[in-house]
């Protein structure tokens, strides 16, 4: 045996032995309503679960109903308390990782199912904390009661990760603090002291460091808003990762510098996750990425880069103006390549047809046109009813014609309907615009071509462990690239991570890299932006 030989028998053999801890090294726990009593899962039939980017996500559980884990579910537990489950790897040699890897749930149901065969077992539907999300409302002025609530919106102007962080903050603090609200028990001062510190709060924002952040800036504007669906677009089109991540006692302190935990907490964190790294790695970095994006948008549609892997670019590009200011993406990204040992379990390129090529849009004239057609009659009719000595004619118009000049628009992409055949879908309505004549309708049309035209959206899942290792090596919403059956390189995120147990199998991950949503045509991104703006300018000082 050659020394090369020898090497590559120990590395295999270092590479099987970390591999195989990895997969054995899984705790999963149940747990009462207040993250305490935990009882190691090692009875259960079958166990699955997601945890989405953006989105809240899910998972079932089935349990022998003559097992622990069935008595803890369906008997312990009472039917008014909460059920929780946490799935998350151990590491001796590295405490965090369990803090770091833990994916806790919240049950929604606990049912007690009765077999064809006899059997019954205990089936758990699940949600992911992210769901406490959902369950937070964002109060125009969080400092007064809700009975009075000026002004008309919550504002604030600041790079999203920070802005959004300080809504939260005041969510929970109307929510567990005594400011208009008596605390459980007003006899004991632990109950005062329990609502007053946040280090006690069931759940708590993680430190700002608004200095160091990063992330884009943007308008925030709230008016009892529920915080996931006001903020998922704007976390999206940042970067920005929401999280509600489990503490446990015994679990590495996240932040000693700033506090120090002593219960079970939810950490409500944002994680920003730069495709492309910044200059400065202070806030202005967010200022110049927004102006990059922004300038990016008017003269390319590339949304996602696909690399030619024969051009060995070093540094591949995610914004081409940023090339000129030095804002290139971080190397390395991990990389799934085809073949026999790849880690790619199933990769997808959707070829989308095309769904229409005439696009209309519309419903109203606009303001001006009416106004014009109603001055120009009125006029006319009363010009008549002067020269005729009848007074007021002109009061027989009122607004019969409006809505009928420059109320609708129509485009057609005839290119299109020549490349798709004589039997081309045709009409699409495009309802984002409201008026026959004006920018909207030039962005309704255009958002409207966008996203009925012919396209590839390319999807791969990929199994944990071949080569890299989830929590360890790649994480949820970080950037990896992967081979097309093409030879090219795509880039995209992490959108979702699955897990599966069952009685014959070790708790697998499945990565998912990309969604068939499709891409946002970058020119409406940009005027969705200064909608936002001039919605929000428009409340503010209009809306009574």
């Amino acid at each position: 045996m050659t020394d090369l030989d020898r090497v590559y028998h120990a590395l295999t053999d270092a590479d099987e032995t970390a591999r195989a801890r990895h997969f054995s090294s899984s705790l999963i726990r149940l747990w009462d309503g207040n993250m305490e009593h935990p009882l190691e899962v090692r009875a259960v039939i079958d166990h699955e679960g997601e945890d989405p980017a953006w989105a809240v996500g899910g998972g079932v559980t089935n349990f022998p109903y003559a097992s622990p884990e069935g008595h803890y579910a369906f008997h312990l537990i009472r039917p008014d308390e909460d059920l929780h489950l946490t799935v998350e790897l151990v590491d001796p040699d590295d405490p965090s990782i369990g803090w770091e890897s833990r994916v806790c749930f919240k049950a929604l149901n606990v049912d007690l199912v009765d077999g064809e065969d006899g059997t019954k077992q205990v089936e758990i539907t699940w949600n992911t904390n992210l769901v406490h999300w959902d369950h937070m409302i964002l109060m125009a002025m969080p400092l007064l009661p809700p009975a009075l609530q000026v002004p008309h919106y919550w504002v604030a102007l600041g790079n999203i990760r920070t802005a959004f962080l300080i809504a939260i903050h005041m969510s929970l603090a109307v929510t567990y603090s005594p400011l208009w609200r008596f605390v459980d028990n007003p006899l004991s001062l632990s109950s005062y002291r329990d609502a007053v510190d946040p280090r006690r709060w069931p759940m708590m924002v993680s430190p700002l460091r608004a200095l160091r952040d990063t992330s884009k800036p943007v308008l925030a504007a709230f008016r009892f808003d529920m915080a996931l669906p006001a903020m998922v677009d704007q976390l999206r089109d940042a970067d920005c990762i929401p999280l509600a991540r489990q503490w446990l006692p015994g679990d590495p302190q996240p932040f000693p510098d700033y506090v120090v935990l002593v219960r079970p907490t939810i950490i409500i964190d944002i994680d920003h996750q730069p495709l492309v790294p910044g200059i400065t790695g202070t806030f202005l970095d967010g200022w110049i990425h927004l102006l990059v994006g922004l300038g990016d948008d008017l003269i390319t549609e590339i949304v996602h880069p696909v690399l030619d892997p024969l051009a060995r670019k070093p540094l591949p590009s995610q914004h081409p103006l940023g090339d000129k200011l030095g804002l290139a993406p971080a190397q390395p990204w991990p990389l799934y390549r085809q073949g026999e040992y790849s880690g790619i379990v199933e990769g997808r390129i959707s070829l989308r047809k095309s769904l229409g090529t005439v696009f209309w849009t519309g419903g109203r004239s606009p303001e001006w046109v009416n106004m014009a057609i109603t001055l120009a009659i009125s006029t006319a009719l009363d010009y008549i009813g002067f020269a005729m000595a009848i007074p007021g004619l002109g009061n027989l118009y009122q607004g019969q014609l409006d809505n009928t000049v420059l109320a609708f628009a129509k485009v057609e992409d005839r290119r299109r309907a020549r490349r798709a055949g004589r039997f081309a879908l045709r009409h699409v309505w495009c309802s984002e615009g409201s008026v026959g004549f004006g920018m909207a309708t030039a962005m309704a049309l255009r958002k409207g071509w966008f996203d009925t035209k012919p396209r590839m959206v390319r999807t791969v899942e990929v199994i944990d462990g071949f080569p890299y290792r989830i929590y360890r090596d790649i994480r949820k919403g970080g950037a990896c690239c992967f081979e097309m059956p093409d030879g090219s390189i795509y880039v995209d995120r992490i959108t979702n991570i699955r897990h599966r147990l069952d009685r014959e199998t070790e708790l697998r991950f499945a990565l998912v890299v990309g969604d068939d949503s499709g891409d946002e045509d970058p020119i409406a991104e940009l005027w969705g932006r200064w909608n936002h703006m001039r919605d929000i300018a428009k409340k503010l000082f209009l809306e009574h």
